[in-house]
């Protein structure tokens, strides 16, 4: 039997083994205090409530010791609430009431502590009480209304209270695994810059900042709430698609929209869109007039359009002037930005004729002496225009409202 299994036992003989828990949880901690212990730098100095996490630990050798993991070592991870102790330390964390507890430590599965090099090693973050069958814990977590609870980590050559030696030593955070709540508002256009809201819990900048992204595609100018509860972002670029996933990478895990609170149920997911709207400029023309429309979105490069005028019911893409939603087989629209240029896959420039005759919304065919009447129009990007196609038409936002008015 080791010399922590002992521990235990004795723990157990005073009458606190008897208690069904064993967990870091209180908040708190202080930097190791042996000056003779290396610093350790971790990958990871913040993580989940629970543990299971796996973490790498890097000591840089020094003249005076090379190697700070010397070969032939198995060291012993302990996590300890007070200060890292000269010798390996025998008191047990017991959880009384799931939120009064007495300072102690938790030892990582010795299984899991894996020698990397002279000056690496890998471990995982407890997540039961081992090594006692009896005292099945859920390792390092938090407990009540606790935001973070911050611990030691001791490195020792084995896990004798009496002949062990520290050989390096870190600071860990415990931070509550992210959720999702809501999304507002969950849809941005193609084109991007759309500022957003997620609420949710367990948003904890500790250690590493919070990321997030909607189908890959990384948010910016990401910001937390002070509380904690709520993240905004700016939305990128993206090709339009529906039934997306935003994810959320704290310090505490990752999470995503599609299965909010991590429980494997998407009956309350949250999709996320992103709708092929465009945005352009200017916005509006006099009759009689040509008028040089610059048009911004996203996926501009994978289109073909017709050159010169066009045809308005070719199979390629058009961008017509709608009254109202477009209907490829019955508003299609009173006029065609033609002489298209396709400048990059984000933007675009046509020429918008307002001095002919308009086009019959019905079947694209000219009406003649028709001017194009004053009002207020849609300028609708089209990928196939051909009659009674469902031809994918941008959705119909502020951004591409066109008026024709007497300027």
């Amino acid at each position: 039997m080791s010399t922590w299994q002992h521990a235990v036992r004795r723990a157990g003989r005073a009458g606190v083994a008897a208690v069904a828990s064993s967990a870091l949880i209180l908040a708190g901690g202080t930097t190791p205090a042996d000056a003779a212990a290396p610093d350790m730098a971790l990958t990871a100095t913040a993580g989940p409530s629970g543990g299971g996490n796996t973490i790498i630990g890097v000591v840089a050798g020094s003249a005076a010791n090379p190697n700070p993991f010397p070969a032939g070592a198995v060291p012993v991870v302990q996590f300890q609430y007070a200060a890292c102790t000269a010798k390996a330390s025998d008191t047990v964390q017991i959880d009384v009431t799931g939120i009064t507890l007495t300072a102690g430590v938790l030892q990582a599965d010795p299984f899991s502590v894996k020698r990397l090099s002279s000056t690496k090693i890998a471990f995982v973050v407890p997540t039961t009480g081992y090594p006692d069958s009896t005292i099945n814990g859920a390792g390092l977590v938090l407990a009540g209304s606790q935001t973070s609870a911050k611990w030691n980590v001791c490195v020792y050559d084995s896990d004798s209270t009496t002949n062990s030696m520290l050989l390096a030593a870190a600071t860990y955070t415990v931070v509550p695994e992210p959720t999702i709540t809501s999304i507002t508002p969950a849809s941005s256009p193609a084109s991007g810059g759309k500022s957003i809201t997620i609420n949710g819990t367990g948003f904890i900048p500790v250690g590493n900042p919070i990321t997030a992204s909607v189908g890959g595609v990384a948010l910016t100018d990401v910001k937390v709430s002070p509380t904690g509860t709520s993240i905004t972002g700016t939305t990128g670029a993206r090709v339009a698609e529906t039934g997306l996933e935003l994810t959320v990478t704290t310090p505490g895990g990752t999470v995503g929209s599609l299965d909010p609170n991590g429980d494997g149920d998407p009956t309350d997911a949250i999709p996320f869109t992103y709708s092929n709207g465009i945005t352009i400029s200017p916005n509006t023309g006099a009759v009689g007039t040509a008028v040089a429309v610059d048009v911004t979105g996203v996926g501009f490069s994978q289109l073909h359009f017709d050159a010169g005028s066009g045809t308005p019911t070719s199979g390629n893409a058009h961008l017509f002037l709608v009254v109202g939603a477009y209907n490829s087989s019955n508003n299609r629209g009173v006029a065609e930005c033609v002489r298209v240029g396709v400048v990059t896959d984000t933007e675009l420039v046509c020429t918008l004729d307002l001095s002919g005759n308009q086009l019959s919304p019905v079947n694209s065919a000219l009406v003649p002496s028709t001017p194009i009447a004053d009002g207020a129009y849609i300028l609708t990007l089209v990928t196939d225009g051909s009659l009674g196609v469902g031809a994918n038409p941008t959705n119909i936002n502020s951004g591409s409202a066109f008026v024709v008015g007497p300027y």
